[in-house]
Protein backbone atom coordinates (compact mmCIF):
# COMPACT_ATOMS: atom_id res chain seq x y z
CA UNK A 1 0.00 0.00 0.00
CA UNK A 2 2.67 2.63 1.05
CA UNK A 3 4.43 2.18 -2.37
CA UNK A 4 1.11 2.17 -4.48
CA UNK A 5 0.76 5.42 -2.84
CA UNK A 6 3.33 6.83 -3.40
CA UNK A 7 3.25 6.15 -7.16
CA UNK A 8 0.16 8.38 -6.65
CA UNK A 9 1.73 10.90 -5.42
CA UNK A 10 4.19 10.95 -8.14
CA UNK A 11 1.80 10.73 -10.86
CA UNK A 12 -0.28 13.65 -9.24
CA UNK A 13 3.10 15.81 -9.55
CA UNK A 14 3.85 14.85 -12.42
CA UNK A 15 0.51 16.00 -13.62
CA UNK A 16 0.41 19.45 -11.63
CA UNK A 17 3.94 20.58 -12.97
CA UNK A 18 3.00 19.62 -16.70
CA UNK A 19 -0.13 21.69 -16.22
CA UNK A 20 2.15 24.69 -14.48
CA UNK A 21 3.85 24.68 -17.66
CA UNK A 22 1.89 24.57 -19.98
CA UNK A 23 0.14 27.25 -18.17
CA UNK A 24 3.11 29.45 -18.15
CA UNK A 25 3.85 28.56 -21.76
CA UNK A 26 0.42 30.01 -22.52
CA UNK A 27 1.37 33.23 -21.16
CA UNK A 28 4.88 33.34 -22.62
CA UNK A 29 3.53 32.78 -26.41
CA UNK A 30 0.80 35.43 -26.04
CA UNK A 31 3.45 37.57 -24.99
CA UNK A 32 5.89 37.14 -27.86
CA UNK A 33 2.82 37.27 -30.59
CA UNK A 34 2.51 40.87 -29.81
CA UNK A 35 1.91 42.43 -32.92
CA UNK A 36 5.14 44.14 -33.92
CA UNK A 37 3.22 47.25 -34.92
CA UNK A 38 2.09 48.10 -31.31
CA UNK A 39 -0.83 45.82 -31.77
CA UNK A 40 -2.05 48.36 -34.77
CA UNK A 41 -1.63 46.27 -38.16
CA UNK A 42 -2.65 49.20 -40.15
CA UNK A 43 0.24 51.72 -38.85
CA UNK A 44 1.67 53.73 -41.88
CA UNK A 45 -0.43 51.67 -44.14
CA UNK A 46 -1.72 54.24 -47.10
CA UNK A 47 -5.58 55.36 -46.46
CA UNK A 48 -7.77 57.69 -47.70
CA UNK A 49 -9.29 60.29 -45.87
CA UNK A 50 -13.00 60.01 -44.82
CA UNK A 51 -12.52 56.39 -45.18
CA UNK A 52 -12.34 53.42 -42.22
CA UNK A 53 -9.62 51.75 -43.40
CA UNK A 54 -7.32 52.60 -40.86
CA UNK A 55 -9.43 50.03 -37.85
CA UNK A 56 -10.78 51.98 -34.37
CA UNK A 57 -7.03 53.78 -33.29
CA UNK A 58 -5.44 54.60 -36.12
CA UNK A 59 -6.33 57.75 -37.89
CA UNK A 60 -5.83 58.63 -41.76
CA UNK A 61 -3.64 61.83 -41.07
CA UNK A 62 -1.01 62.60 -44.84
CA UNK A 63 -2.30 59.90 -46.63
CA UNK A 64 -1.57 57.15 -44.18
CA UNK A 65 -2.64 55.11 -41.01
CA UNK A 66 -1.18 56.60 -38.23
CA UNK A 67 -2.02 58.79 -34.60
CA UNK A 68 -1.70 62.51 -34.55
CA UNK A 69 0.98 63.53 -32.23
CA UNK A 70 2.08 66.72 -30.29
CA UNK A 71 4.79 64.93 -28.53
CA UNK A 72 7.27 61.61 -28.69
CA UNK A 73 5.24 59.89 -25.92
CA UNK A 74 2.10 59.51 -28.13
CA UNK A 75 3.95 57.18 -30.88
CA UNK A 76 6.02 55.46 -27.57
CA UNK A 77 3.48 52.19 -28.54
CA UNK A 78 4.58 52.16 -32.35
CA UNK A 79 8.40 50.82 -33.08
CA UNK A 80 10.79 52.83 -33.99
CA UNK A 81 7.92 56.11 -34.51
CA UNK A 82 8.52 59.32 -33.76
CA UNK A 83 6.56 62.42 -33.77
CA UNK A 84 6.94 64.30 -37.25
CA UNK A 85 5.27 67.64 -37.93
CA UNK A 86 2.38 67.36 -40.46
CA UNK A 87 3.46 69.71 -43.46
CA UNK A 88 3.71 69.15 -47.75
CA UNK A 89 0.56 67.64 -48.17
CA UNK A 90 -3.10 68.31 -49.08
CA UNK A 91 -3.74 64.72 -47.11
CA UNK A 92 -2.53 66.52 -43.66
CA UNK A 93 -4.75 69.53 -43.97
CA UNK A 94 -7.51 68.25 -41.42
CA UNK A 95 -4.98 66.08 -39.11
CA UNK A 96 -5.72 66.48 -35.04
CA UNK A 97 -2.50 67.45 -34.21
CA UNK A 98 0.58 69.89 -35.41
CA UNK A 99 1.94 66.23 -35.79
CA UNK A 100 1.75 62.44 -36.91
CA UNK A 101 3.44 59.45 -36.02
CA UNK A 102 5.98 57.71 -38.29
CA UNK A 103 8.79 56.20 -39.16
CA UNK A 104 12.14 57.30 -41.16
CA UNK A 105 14.27 55.08 -43.41
CA UNK A 106 16.70 54.97 -45.79
CA UNK A 107 16.52 51.07 -46.95
CA UNK A 108 13.48 48.66 -46.61
CA UNK A 109 14.95 47.09 -44.31
CA UNK A 110 15.05 50.12 -41.66
CA UNK A 111 11.14 49.24 -42.06
CA UNK A 112 11.22 45.22 -41.11
CA UNK A 113 10.16 46.27 -37.57
CA UNK A 114 6.85 46.86 -39.07
CA UNK A 115 6.20 44.14 -41.32
CA UNK A 116 7.55 42.14 -44.57
CA UNK A 117 4.98 44.31 -46.34
CA UNK A 118 6.21 47.89 -46.07
CA UNK A 119 9.09 49.39 -47.68
CA UNK A 120 11.23 52.46 -47.54
CA UNK A 121 10.26 55.48 -49.35
CA UNK A 122 11.25 59.25 -49.80
CA UNK A 123 13.05 58.14 -46.70
CA UNK A 124 10.23 57.15 -44.94
CA UNK A 125 8.33 53.38 -44.65
CA UNK A 126 5.06 52.79 -45.99
CA UNK A 127 2.85 49.89 -47.14
CA UNK A 128 -0.11 49.66 -50.04
CA UNK A 129 -4.10 48.93 -48.27
CA UNK A 130 -4.11 44.97 -49.45
CA UNK A 131 -6.26 45.34 -52.42
CA UNK A 132 -10.42 44.08 -51.89
CA UNK A 133 -11.25 40.70 -53.14
CA UNK A 134 -13.66 41.32 -56.18
CA UNK A 135 -17.17 40.95 -56.05
CA UNK A 136 -17.42 37.71 -58.06
CA UNK A 137 -14.20 36.04 -56.60
CA UNK A 138 -14.74 32.15 -56.39
CA UNK A 139 -14.25 29.86 -54.06
CA UNK A 140 -10.97 29.66 -51.80
CA UNK A 141 -8.39 28.66 -53.24
CA UNK A 142 -9.28 29.91 -56.69
CA UNK A 143 -6.23 32.09 -57.78
CA UNK A 144 -8.02 33.16 -61.38
CA UNK A 145 -7.67 37.12 -60.40
CA UNK A 146 -5.10 39.18 -59.30
CA UNK A 147 -4.25 42.70 -58.51
CA UNK A 148 -4.00 44.66 -61.93
CA UNK A 149 -1.50 46.76 -59.83
CA UNK A 150 0.57 45.04 -57.80
CA UNK A 151 4.25 45.48 -58.50
CA UNK A 152 5.63 42.02 -60.62
CA UNK A 153 8.87 41.58 -59.13
CA UNK A 154 12.08 39.54 -60.78
CA UNK A 155 10.51 40.17 -64.26
CA UNK A 156 13.78 42.37 -65.05
CA UNK A 157 17.49 40.70 -64.74
CA UNK A 158 20.14 43.18 -62.72
CA UNK A 159 21.96 42.49 -66.52
CA UNK A 160 19.20 43.88 -67.93
CA UNK A 161 19.58 47.25 -65.86
CA UNK A 162 22.17 49.18 -67.96
CA UNK A 163 23.80 52.38 -66.19
CA UNK A 164 25.15 55.53 -68.65
CA UNK A 165 26.56 58.81 -68.46
CA UNK A 166 28.85 60.85 -68.11
CA UNK A 167 31.56 62.17 -65.42
CA UNK A 168 28.79 62.30 -62.90
CA UNK A 169 28.15 58.93 -63.15
CA UNK A 170 31.59 57.65 -64.69
CA UNK A 171 34.28 59.10 -62.59
CA UNK A 172 33.93 56.84 -59.86
CA UNK A 173 31.04 54.92 -60.31
CA UNK A 174 30.23 54.89 -56.19
CA UNK A 175 27.18 55.89 -57.54
CA UNK A 176 26.34 52.66 -59.18
CA UNK A 177 27.75 50.29 -56.54
CA UNK A 178 25.58 52.05 -53.61
CA UNK A 179 22.98 51.71 -55.97
CA UNK A 180 23.44 47.93 -55.87
CA UNK A 181 23.75 47.91 -52.25
CA UNK A 182 20.17 49.24 -51.41
CA UNK A 183 18.76 46.50 -54.36
CA UNK A 184 20.51 43.71 -52.16
CA UNK A 185 18.88 44.99 -48.95
CA UNK A 186 15.32 45.00 -50.29
CA UNK A 187 16.22 41.75 -51.90
CA UNK A 188 15.40 42.85 -55.75
CA UNK A 189 19.37 42.05 -56.15
CA UNK A 190 21.04 39.03 -55.20
CA UNK A 191 24.42 38.39 -53.79
CA UNK A 192 27.12 38.51 -56.91
CA UNK A 193 24.51 40.12 -59.14
CA UNK A 194 25.42 43.52 -60.89
CA UNK A 195 24.31 46.17 -62.52
CA UNK A 196 25.93 46.82 -65.71
CA UNK A 197 27.43 50.10 -65.61
CA UNK A 198 29.03 51.70 -68.85
CA UNK A 199 29.22 55.06 -67.95
CA UNK A 200 32.76 56.89 -68.63
CA UNK A 201 34.89 59.60 -67.80
CA UNK A 202 35.55 60.97 -71.44
CA UNK A 203 33.87 60.95 -74.96
CA UNK A 204 30.70 61.52 -73.09
CA UNK A 205 28.84 64.20 -74.20
CA UNK A 206 25.06 63.99 -75.80
CA UNK A 207 25.30 66.02 -78.98
CA UNK A 208 28.87 63.64 -80.07
CA UNK A 209 27.08 60.57 -79.52
CA UNK A 210 29.12 59.33 -76.84
CA UNK A 211 26.07 58.69 -74.26
CA UNK A 212 24.67 57.04 -76.98
CA UNK A 213 27.29 55.17 -77.83
CA UNK A 214 27.91 53.83 -74.18
CA UNK A 215 24.19 52.34 -74.91
CA UNK A 216 24.61 50.80 -78.04
CA UNK A 217 27.32 49.02 -76.78
CA UNK A 218 25.23 47.49 -73.73
CA UNK A 219 22.28 46.73 -76.22
CA UNK A 220 24.58 44.74 -78.97
CA UNK A 221 25.74 42.81 -76.05
CA UNK A 222 22.64 41.70 -73.72
CA UNK A 223 18.99 42.92 -73.99
CA UNK A 224 18.36 46.12 -71.86
CA UNK A 225 14.94 46.49 -69.73
CA UNK A 226 16.06 49.87 -68.01
CA UNK A 227 18.67 52.74 -68.25
CA UNK A 228 19.42 54.75 -65.90
CA UNK A 229 21.10 57.55 -67.12
CA UNK A 230 22.98 61.51 -66.81
CA UNK A 231 23.88 63.01 -70.10
CA UNK A 232 24.04 67.26 -71.42
CA UNK A 233 26.59 67.97 -68.65
CA UNK A 234 29.53 67.88 -70.96
CA UNK A 235 27.58 69.56 -73.79
CA UNK A 236 27.35 72.66 -71.71
CA UNK A 237 30.82 72.15 -69.85
CA UNK A 238 32.30 72.58 -73.48
CA UNK A 239 29.81 74.53 -75.32
CA UNK A 240 28.66 77.92 -75.49
CA UNK A 241 26.46 80.51 -77.12
CA UNK A 242 25.02 84.31 -77.25
CA UNK A 243 21.98 83.47 -75.20
CA UNK A 244 20.75 80.88 -72.72
CA UNK A 245 17.77 79.23 -74.33
CA UNK A 246 16.25 76.30 -75.93
CA UNK A 247 17.38 78.10 -79.14
CA UNK A 248 21.07 77.84 -78.29
CA UNK A 249 22.53 75.41 -81.15
CA UNK A 250 24.76 73.75 -78.05
CA UNK A 251 21.34 72.75 -75.80
CA UNK A 252 19.21 72.10 -78.93
CA UNK A 253 21.78 69.96 -80.04
CA UNK A 254 22.31 68.22 -76.85
CA UNK A 255 17.78 67.88 -76.85
CA UNK A 256 18.03 66.38 -80.15
CA UNK A 257 20.35 64.06 -78.82
CA UNK A 258 18.78 62.85 -76.04
CA UNK A 259 15.71 62.62 -77.93
CA UNK A 260 17.22 60.70 -80.75
CA UNK A 261 18.30 58.25 -77.66
CA UNK A 262 15.20 58.15 -75.29
CA UNK A 263 13.34 56.90 -78.79
CA UNK A 264 15.95 54.21 -79.52
CA UNK A 265 15.68 52.81 -76.29
CA UNK A 266 11.70 52.05 -76.41
CA UNK A 267 11.80 50.75 -80.33
CA UNK A 268 15.00 48.66 -78.57
CA UNK A 269 12.06 47.10 -76.28
CA UNK A 270 13.61 49.51 -73.32
CA UNK A 271 10.78 49.64 -70.43
CA UNK A 272 11.85 52.36 -68.26
CA UNK A 273 14.53 55.26 -68.38
CA UNK A 274 15.18 56.97 -65.39
CA UNK A 275 17.12 60.27 -66.35
CA UNK A 276 19.11 61.62 -63.46
CA UNK A 277 19.75 65.48 -63.97
CA UNK A 278 22.73 67.38 -62.03
CA UNK A 279 22.41 69.76 -58.82
CA UNK A 280 23.33 72.98 -59.96
CA UNK A 281 27.18 73.97 -60.22
CA UNK A 282 28.56 75.60 -57.15
CA UNK A 283 31.62 76.93 -58.52
CA UNK A 284 30.81 78.45 -61.99
CA UNK A 285 27.95 80.71 -61.84
CA UNK A 286 28.00 80.95 -66.30
CA UNK A 287 28.27 76.60 -66.46
CA UNK A 288 24.73 77.34 -63.83
CA UNK A 289 23.34 79.12 -66.31
CA UNK A 290 23.90 76.77 -69.20
CA UNK A 291 22.89 73.78 -66.72
CA UNK A 292 19.60 75.95 -65.65
CA UNK A 293 19.01 76.32 -69.56
CA UNK A 294 19.43 72.61 -70.61
CA UNK A 295 17.38 71.27 -67.48
CA UNK A 296 13.89 72.31 -69.01
CA UNK A 297 14.40 70.75 -72.45
CA UNK A 298 15.89 67.51 -71.32
CA UNK A 299 13.25 67.34 -68.92
CA UNK A 300 10.81 68.14 -71.44
CA UNK A 301 12.68 64.93 -73.98
CA UNK A 302 12.04 63.17 -71.28
CA UNK A 303 8.54 63.88 -70.31
CA UNK A 304 7.75 63.51 -74.44
CA UNK A 305 9.34 60.26 -75.16
CA UNK A 306 7.77 57.18 -76.66
CA UNK A 307 9.99 54.80 -73.71
CA UNK A 308 8.28 55.60 -70.23
CA UNK A 309 11.01 58.06 -68.62
CA UNK A 310 11.31 59.31 -65.23
CA UNK A 311 12.81 62.66 -64.66
CA UNK A 312 15.20 62.68 -61.33
CA UNK A 313 16.14 65.85 -60.68
CA UNK A 314 18.54 65.93 -57.95
CA UNK A 315 18.60 69.89 -56.90
CA UNK A 316 15.96 69.09 -54.03
CA UNK A 317 18.08 66.03 -52.82
CA UNK A 318 21.25 68.26 -52.71
CA UNK A 319 20.07 71.33 -51.34
CA UNK A 320 21.67 72.53 -48.20
CA UNK A 321 24.12 69.48 -48.28
CA UNK A 322 26.07 71.01 -51.04
CA UNK A 323 29.55 71.16 -49.41
CA UNK A 324 29.22 67.83 -47.81
CA UNK A 325 27.68 66.40 -51.53
CA UNK A 326 29.80 67.82 -54.26
CA UNK A 327 33.44 67.42 -54.96
CA UNK A 328 35.92 71.02 -55.16
CA UNK A 329 35.32 70.58 -58.87
CA UNK A 330 32.04 72.25 -58.22
CA UNK A 331 30.53 69.73 -60.49
CA UNK A 332 30.59 65.84 -59.43
CA UNK A 333 29.48 64.42 -56.37
CA UNK A 334 31.70 63.37 -53.13
CA UNK A 335 31.12 59.73 -51.71
CA UNK A 336 28.35 61.45 -49.58
CA UNK A 337 26.68 62.62 -52.64
CA UNK A 338 27.05 59.58 -54.60
CA UNK A 339 25.25 57.60 -51.62
CA UNK A 340 22.26 60.46 -51.51
CA UNK A 341 22.09 60.34 -55.32
CA UNK A 342 21.64 56.20 -55.02
CA UNK A 343 18.79 56.45 -52.87
CA UNK A 344 17.22 59.17 -54.95
CA UNK A 345 17.24 56.83 -57.66
CA UNK A 346 16.27 53.54 -55.54
CA UNK A 347 13.53 55.66 -54.25
CA UNK A 348 12.01 56.30 -57.80
CA UNK A 349 12.81 52.40 -58.71
CA UNK A 350 10.66 51.20 -55.67
CA UNK A 351 7.75 53.83 -56.27
CA UNK A 352 7.75 53.04 -59.40
CA UNK A 353 8.32 49.81 -59.64
CA UNK A 354 11.09 49.40 -61.66
CA UNK A 355 13.52 46.43 -61.62
CA UNK A 356 12.25 45.46 -58.45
Amino acid sequence: MATDRGHWLRRATRKLGLFCALALAAFSCEHQTDDPSGGETHFLVRCQPGTNSCGSVLSCVCGVCTLPCNERATCESLPAAACVASTGSDACGNAQAPGHCDVACLIDADCAALSRVHRCELGVCRADSPPSPPASAGAAGDTSTSDAGACIRGSVSANQVLVIGDSFFGATHQITAYLEDFARSAGALSIGERYRDNSRLVANSLSSGGIADEYARAQAEADVKTVIMSGGGADVLVGSCDTLDADCPMIAAAGAAARDLLAKMASDGVLDAIYVFYPDPTKDANLRAKVDALRPVIENACETSAVRCHFLDLRPTFATHYDEYVLNDGMNPTEAGSQATALAIWNVMQRECIAQ
